[in-house]
């Protein structure tokens, strides 16, 4: 052999297969960029280095490599057995001529190596130009103010190299072996072999229904959102179960049907598509069941991280009403300093935030008794009792701690009490362990509950005549003696000021943590503030609204290629067929018709499987996130419509084109 026989024999092939190989090595360059791309971000630098954001940032994007490499492996092998099928019959033809099965592989190995620098070349090349933008992207999405420098990761060149190369390898390898078990007779009719027609399966059409029907029963019957976070994934591969079995079963009872039906069947259009289809229903339901759970995996991936990234505001409302809250829970043994201390305290925030020209629109403090306890249905349970019940904090307050805090004048007697809740229902009495407290009255006053909102916490605030009254009733859950806590809540006038409020308020609480320490040790607090939740917030879910987004472009580019190459596959499978009909009589109109019956009866089937699947899934997703986005239904079912508007626009885009390119591979 002549020197690079080889690769000039594999660039060859690789210039007259352009229309299959172009695809291919766009979406391979492509998959190495986004890879590429994400490795660049989760070990960015200058991310690491932010004070805030980076490691909830990582722990995504770290989530997203593992996504990606999955996903990688079994696309590009399924587009590499795509090829090798369409390729057979060249190979054998190159056997039949003198070529031995060493020089055949040589060949593939030369083009491997080419497909491969090619993917990796542009994709880095890319990669290297979007990362600036990307790294912006994700920054804005995260609220973040960072200064990023431009810089080349050899880091994520080498994992990416690392990832995909193996990948390559082991793709020839099998493209080896399958040349080594065949002969040229069978590589020869290898890219015509076809499924024989189907036996209707009740077995697989009854495990699709059951395991796709116990899929939409726990998606639809969950109410609790800690079990609909467990059962999720349970759901989600019993759905994909049902959907493989009835796509592969159910489709053959439905195509059969139409076929046994002689006003539909006995149509040009119609006779042509469904003989064809049931011929190769096998092959064409995994792959239409593919494109189903990609393009349900987009639903989604795209509808719930824009819902949480857009119910931020509502989220952030919801958790913390005021913009900044402190509890001091006291020294190891319970106490809390004393009252001259907190005044101090209290007057240097308030003189710190002036002399800022901070306006204070609320400062309130209070002194509170608090407790874990069960809440039943309109009451609360001991140990002694049994029963459903969810848990929340039952919060004690002194009638003077109230009448300071909120300038009234309640005077209770007896066992009578105040009572306010994010959640109960309330009669004329409390009963706590058979003991009945009458309310006089349910207050609603600014910040006195810690949460508004009962899905984030449930609170009762219970308001007695003084502490030993506080202390009998909670004597009923702990016997020893519960010690306060003193809480803070403040309102700024001006919001816009978050960040320089929350700097000036952490200065005087340090202070105060260094004055009031004892021998025995300093005190224990928990504070948090709007500022605070709000970054937390937008670290969280613009990470994951990043990742969404990212990966829902990777998981649709698959879908367009699987309908490309399926297209492309059918049209040459059927191209002698249509040219048998049209020597027995079939004009062209009639084969446009037959071709878009055709696709039309099976191509749409997946985008509405998906839409399907969405709807039953809606309320175990709304369920799981109900702790986490609190906006309401309303903005996941607008995103959700959006998602599938756009979804069904590129489906249809994809259809045009693959129609066009089917009838014209038919047509030739």
């Amino acid at each position: 052999m002549k020197s690079f026989f080889y690769p000039r024999l594999a660039l060859t092939n690789l210039k007259k297969n352009s229309k299959l190989y172009f695809p291919y090595l766009l979406t391979s360059s492509f998959t190495v960029m986004m890879f590429y791309l994400i490795n660049y971000l989760a070990s960015h630098k200058g991310l690491e280095q932010m004070a805030t954001g980076s490691r909830t940032m990582q722990i995504i994007l770290n989530l997203g490599i593992i996504v990606m490499v999955i996903f990688s492996v079994i696309f590009l092998f399924y587009m590499n057995s795509f090829l090798m099928k369409r390729r057979k019959k060249e190979i054998a033809l190159y056997n039949i001529l003198g070529l031995e099965k060493k020089h055949i592989m040589m060949m593939m190995l030369c083009e491997t190596i080419i497909t491969t620098l090619i993917s990796f070349v542009m994709g880095f090349l890319f990669g290297i130009i979007f990362s600036q933008l990307v790294s912006l992207v994700l920054i804005h999405l995260m609220g973040l103010s960072t200064t990023l420098t431009f810089h080349i990761s050899w880091s994520s060149f080498l994992v990416t190299v690392i990832v995909f190369l193996p990948i390559y390898l082991a793709s020839y390898l099998i493209h080896v072996i399958q040349i080594q078990l065949s002969n040229p007779i069978e590589l020869l009719r290898g890219s015509q072999s076809g499924e024989k027609e189907p036996k209707t399966k009740w077995l697989m059409t009854i495990i699709g229904l059951v395991t796709l029907g116990l899929g939409y029963y726990i998606a639809i019957t969950i109410d609790d959102p800690t079990t609909a976070m467990v059962l999720f994934f349970v759901a989600v591969i019993l759905v994909i179960i049902g959907t493989y079995c009835l796509f592969t079963a159910g489709s053959i009872t439905i195509l059969k049907l139409l076929k046994k039906n002689k006003h539909f069947y006995y149509q040009t259009k119609h006779f042509t598509s469904v003989s064809q289809l049931i011929y190769r229903m096998k092959q064409n339901a995994v792959g239409l069941a593919s494109i189903c759970i990609l393009c349900t995996c987009i639903l989604v991936m795209l509808s719930s991280t824009v819902s949480l990234y857009f119910g931020i505001e509502d989220t952030i409302t919801a958790y913390q009403q005021d913009s900044f809250q402190l509890k001091v829970y006291g020294y190891d043994d319970g106490t809390l300093p004393s009252d001259q201390e907190f005044a101090k305290f209290y007057s240097q925030m308030q003189t710190e935030l002036e002399n800022h020209d901070i306006g204070i629109d609320s400062f309130i403090h209070t002194k509170r008794y608090s407790v874990s306890v069960r809440f039943g249905n309109n009451h609360i349970l001991t140990d002694k009792e049994t029963g459903n019940f969810v848990v929340g904090y039952l919060v004690g307050m002194t009638q003077d701690e109230y009448n300071r805090a909120y300038h009234q004048n309640v005077q209770l007697s007896g066992q009578n009490i105040l009572v306010s809740s994010n959640f109960f229902d309330f009669g004329d009495t409390l009963d706590i362990d058979q003991q009945k407290y009458p309310i006089q009255e349910v207050v609603h006053q600014p910040y006195l509950l810690p949460n508004e909102n009962p899905t984030a916490q449930r609170n009762l605030i219970v308001i007695m005549k003084d502490e030993e009254a506080i202390q009998e009733m909670m004597s009923h859950f702990f016997g020893d003696t519960i010690q306060p806590t003193e809480n803070l809540s403040i309102v700024y006038h001006d919001q816009s000021q978050e960040k320089e409020a929350e700097d000036i308020l952490r200065k005087c609480l340090d202070n105060f943590v260094l004055e009031t320490e004892t021998e025995q040790g300093g005190i224990s607090f928990y504070r948090s503030s709007l500022y605070e939740v709000r970054i937390m917030l937008m670290e969280l879910y613009g990470s994951l609204f990043f990742l969404g987004i990212f990966l829902g472009i990777l998981f649709l580019m698959a879908t367009i290629l699987i309908m490309y190459y399926k297209q492309l596959s059918e049209g040459y499978e059927d191209q002698k067929r249509f040219e048998i009909m049209q020597k027995v009589g079939m004009n062209t109109k009639e084969v446009k018709q037959t071709i878009r019956s055709q696709v039309l009866i099976f191509f749409f089937l997946p985008l509405i499987a998906s839409v399907i699947h969405m709807a039953f899934a809606f309320h175990l997703i709304t369920m799981m996130f109900s702790y986490i986005v609190l906006s309401g239904t309303e903005v996941f079912i607008t995103c959700t419509i959006i998602s599938v508007i756009i979804v069904a626009i590129v489906y249809a885009i994809v259809y045009v084109f693959t129609s066009r390119t089917y009838y014209r591979i038919v047509k030739n």
